[in-house]
């Protein structure tokens, strides 16, 4: 188990070979993952007061005026299919994030527990963001990306989580 604590959860990201650096402005811890090119800034807080740690990662695209409500769809449509849904969008800042909040117990978080949490975000980041790359950026709507995610699920087999644009 790992204490919740900003500098116990810092040496323990850094040991497992993320840069982790504290905000001090903030309180939070931020890593930058480098995901297929791209740098996703993950920020890490702990709320004292409600047993929680906040996963928060946000994508580095900035969203095409015209491109929100389809974006917003496929944001929505995304959450609904996800085990571990998250993402949203704050239309002011112009900026998408995926979010996870994780319950702590006794400010205490299991490794295997966190580990994987890790990984998903990069998996997801991975594996989702292309399509809402795309859309953010109006090179294709929300009902185009629907359309070819059908026709890829259509000639697989299996269930296929990446969308290619």
């Amino acid at each position: 188990m790992i204490q919740l604590n900003l500098n116990v959860l810092i040496k323990y990201l850094r040991d497992k070979h993320y840069d982790a650096q504290l905000q001090s402005e903030t309180q939070q811890i931020y890593i930058i993952l480098k995901i297929a090119g791209r740098e996703f800034p993950l920020f890490i807080r702990i709320f004292e007061q409600s047993d929680l740690l906040q996963l928060l990662v946000f994508m580095p695209i900035n969203i095409k005026q015209g491109a929100y409500a389809d974006l917003a769809r496929l944001l929505h449509q995304l959450n609904k299919e996800l085990d571990i849904p998250g993402f949203g969008m704050d239309e002011s800042a112009g900026v998408v994030f995926y979010r996870c909040m994780l319950p702590v117990l006794d400010k205490k978080i299991e490794e295997s527990l966190l580990d994987s949490f890790l990984k998903s975000i990069s998996v997801i980041c991975e594996s989702i963001c292309p399509p809402i790359f795309t859309v953010a950026s109006g090179s294709a709507s929300y009902a185009e990306i629907i359309a070819k995610a059908k026709e890829i699920k259509k000639g697989q087999t299996g269930f296929k989580t990446r969308v290619e644009t």
